[in-house]
């Protein structure tokens, strides 16, 4: 940003933004969310990974006083299915499709944390589960290796990897899943899990959040389930501010609940003026400590250049709107279901559609046979069953549309389907 950017806010009209913002409702509730401390925040253990695992433990386990049953390791299970690679839902193909239909029981589930294996080291949440699907009863053990501050060392994912393996058990099933606190933006660009055995599944906090506790949230359940629940999303999106623990990298979010973002967003908008002169007054002051001035310069400095295209898309056929308001990165996606819906992708338009490189199919193939190109694409698709089946070959669609290719596809798309229109909402 530049310096007259924010001098334009009088010292008379910094005072009156001022007192709205703090008379603001948004401002008000958010000030007394994060004013008030969790149970773990007093206890000093917020970012303690013991504290982390003994929760998801009791969260998943079937027998505990929360009374969800087996719902909470339905939807973990869940969890594993969306985040699992290229290469995971071939070995737990016929598991992963149960789970996705919901024709998956539980017929008995163990679960423990630090579980120690001797000259190997401990699990940090343990899981034995006896699952019925697909006609049969498996043994299922889930080996989670949780990190919330740190970084592994030691190759700790393969050495459990290796041990459980080695147990040459024909009889059981082995599950490995790599948690962190990575943004749900970062765990998305990854094209494989950060520790040290590729065979782990990684996932993130965020997912937890998303796709467990607030569908729990959504249930019929106690009151104090609901507080324990709540007070735990909390302390996920407290950041640290621990100067004295080093291993904790200071601000750290571990996750965000929806109704959190929602205030959040609100209160962005509402006082984005006043928040960027307050960054910029900070960075600009010589009494700050210079790395933070020079990260809040940084920050400055990102959004100035950010020139993001936020447009969504209605898409239309034969006059009728057929697709309300969707994001760039589903247009080929979300036009290749209509096409497909309608019976209109025949060889002519399929070979447009698979090799003109604007808009471009992925061939389903193992991770082993796929080029560089499909590799970097495979972040961008969001089911696990191939997208289109054409001459009985699964297809996905690319999600890489941003502001330098979507309106080219428009255009595309447009000539080669007349009745095919598109709407952009700026």
């Amino acid at each position: 940003m530049e310096k007259e950017d924010f001098e334009e806010l009088t010292l008379s009209s910094i005072r009156n933004e001022i007192i709205k913002f703090k008379n603001d409702v948004v401002s008000q509730k958010l000030d007394n969310y994060y004013s008030s401390k969790t149970y773990s925040e007093i206890l000093g253990v917020s970012r303690r990974e013991i504290s982390h695992s003994n929760f998801i433990a009791w969260l998943l386990c079937d027998k505990e006083s929360h009374n969800l049953s087996s719902y909470p390791i339905k939807k973990f299970l869940e969890i594993l299915v969306m985040s699992g690679k290229d290469d995971q839902p071939v070995k737990y193909k016929e598991l992963f499709d149960s789970i996705i239909i919901d024709d998956i029981e539980v017929e008995n589930l163990e679960i423990m944390t630090e579980r120690s294996i001797k000259n190997v080291g401990r699990v940090d949440i343990y899981i034995e589960a006896k699952l019925r699907y697909a006609k049969k009863l498996q043994n299922i053990r889930i080996i989670i290796e949780n990190k919330v501050t740190t970084k592994e060392h030691s190759d700790q994912t393969l050495k459990y990897y290796n041990y459980y393996e080695g147990l040459e058990d024909d009889s059981w099933e082995n599950i490995y899943v790599f948690l962190t606190p990575l943004s749900g933006l970062e765990l998305s660009e990854l094209t494989e899990p950060e520790c040290s055995c590729k065979a782990y599944i990684q996932t993130n906090y965020q997912n937890l959040v998303d796709y467990l506790l607030e569908p729990i949230l959504n249930k019929n359940i106690s009151p104090k389930t609901e507080s324990i629940i709540k007070d735990y999303l909390q302390a996920l999106s407290q950041p640290t501010q621990s100067d004295d623990d080093e291993e904790h990298k200071q601000g750290l979010i571990m996750a965000i609940g929806k109704e959190e973002r929602e205030l959040l967003t609100k209160f962005w908008d509402q006082n984005q003026k006043l928040i960027l002169s307050a960054l910029y007054a900070i960075s600009s002051d010589p009494e700050q400590e210079e790395d933070i001035r020079d990260n809040i310069s940084s920050a400055l400095q990102s959004i100035s250049n950010s020139e993001k295209d936020r447009s969504l898309i209605t898409i239309s056929y034969d006059g009728v709107k057929a697709v309300e308001k969707i994001k760039k990165s589903d247009i080929g996606f979300k036009t290749v279901e209509l096409l497909n819906e309608k019976g209109l992708i025949n060889n002519e338009l399929f070979d447009f559609l698979r090799k003109d490189k604007t808009c471009s199919f992925l061939l389903l193939k193992q991770k082993e046979e796929m080029t560089e190109t499909e590799i970097k694409y495979s972040k961008y698709r969001s089911k696990l069953e191939p997208e289109l089946i054409y001459n009985n070959k699964g297809y996905y669609v690319a999600r890489n549309w941003g502001k330098a290719n979507y309106k080219k596809f428009i255009d595309l798309m447009s000539k080669r389907v007349p009745k095919l229109s598109y709407e952009i909402h700026e």
